[in-house]
């Protein structure tokens, strides 16, 4: 066992292997230091919209590094039920937040399958969920839904990247409902894909999770919804189902949400359409929540420079709300340009905005024409 600190918070952990697993006996990832670095955000976030005590769930805590963050980095008062079924997590955890001097009362441990800890009769709904599954959120999706007030937040990770990227379209399709598209964007499409999953899910109880921001890093991807009620609002969610027809000769896209609108040839090329989704078409940004994550993150010695570097790029970002974006140096081998443009006079030339999925990836609300016009401008 050895000591580390992250953020504010300080825990015991066994030694890392070489390689991180689900067969660790306490999982914990160094690397997910940006995605825990985002869930303390979002919930900074909702503590001051709320103004009041929150009750948050960690149903898969392992080490307990987030549910201590939580209690160590939000201003406002939350207690944490953290929960985890593994026996040594269970004690470890124990042990960690003793370590950071917790009190007692601003947190409950518990050792139970994480569905039946979310769907326990609590008396309460939790303010905030935070899940963090090793592979596919999909098993917990529902309880999640069920275990939220109306108005709390989902914090969302998913690290079965592969599937919902197009590297295993069948699983994606037997997990997701969906065909992934294996493209420039495949992360984007993979993750419209996870969430037009999880407003599925939840619209089976008339529950609209709403989603407020997507982030794709590393090997998983990272999402926040908002839940609400209703038949109308949630509705609202499933009339931004669509589907991606997508050419790969001239990279030409077209999202489309009447099915029986889809094209079978792409009108630039004449090239076969490959076609991606149900997938969600909406906005993957709110831009009030991503100015707060940016903008408290600046302000925090303990949220990491990689951190800050991202959401700088995704509140840029946000302000071009597409679906789907341009690779540049993809975009000038596909059209025989010589030399690649540096990104400034990309987005210059796009009149675009960069994103993060891509280091020289540009967001633009150009119609796929005018984008190769202007691409064979720069020869």
């Amino acid at each position: 066992m050895k000591t580390i600190q992250e953020g504010k918070a300080k825990i015991l952990i066994p030694d890392l292997p070489e390689v991180v697993s689900s067969d660790m006996p306490v999982f914990y990832n160094p690397k997910m230091r940006v995605n825990r670095d985002l869930a303390v955000l979002g919930l900074e976030y909702l503590s001051r919209k709320l103004g009041r005590e929150l009750m948050v769930a960690d149903p898969l805590s392992a080490s307990g590094i987030r549910g201590i963050r939580f209690l160590l980095e939000t201003t406002g008062e939350v207690k944490v039920f953290a929960n985890d079924i593994n026996d040594k997590a269970f004690e470890i955890m124990k042990e960690n937040f003793k370590l950071n001097g917790i009190p007692e009362d601003r947190y409950e441990i518990h050792k139970e399958d994480a569905n039946f800890f979310l769907r326990k009769s609590w008396g309460f709904g939790f303010d905030y969920v935070d899940l963090d599954p090793f592979g596919s959120p999909v098993p917990f999706i529902e309880s999640v839904a069920l275990s939220m007030k109306r108005g709390g937040i989902l914090s969302l990770t998913a690290t079965d990247t592969a599937p919902l990227s197009g590297t295993y379209p069948d699983t994606c399709r037997r997990r997701y409902g969906a065909r992934p598209l294996r493209n420039e964007f495949k992360h984007e499409v993979g993750l419209r894909i996870l969430i037009k999953k999880v407003i599925e899910l939840s619209a089976q109880h008339d529950i609209a999770m709403i989603p407020i921001f997507a982030y794709s890093h590393l090997h998983y991807f990272k999402l926040f919804f908002v839940k609400d009620r209703g038949a109308e609002v949630t509705n609202g969610l499933l009339d931004q189902f669509g589907y991606l027809l997508y050419c790969f000769n001239c990279m030409n896209r077209e999202p489309v949400r009447d099915p029986f609108k889809l094209k079978e040839r792409c009108p630039h090329c004449g090239f076969k359409f490959s076609l991606g989704g149900p997938m969600w078409l909406g906005k993957l940004w709110e831009e009030e929540f991503v100015e707060f994550l940016f903008r408290e993150a600046q302000e925090r010695e303990e949220v990491s420079k990689e951190t800050k570097r991202i959401l700088k790029l995704i509140k840029e970002e946000s302000g071009v709300q597409t679906v789907g974006f341009y690779v540049v140096s993809k975009l000038c081998k596909k059209l025989g340009i010589p030399q690649q443009p540096d990104i400034k006079t990309a987005k210059k030339v796009f009149e675009g905005a960069r994103t993060h999925f891509e280091g020289d990836g540009i967001r633009t609300e150009l119609p796929h024409a005018e984008v190769l016009r202007r691409a064979e401008s720069l020869k």
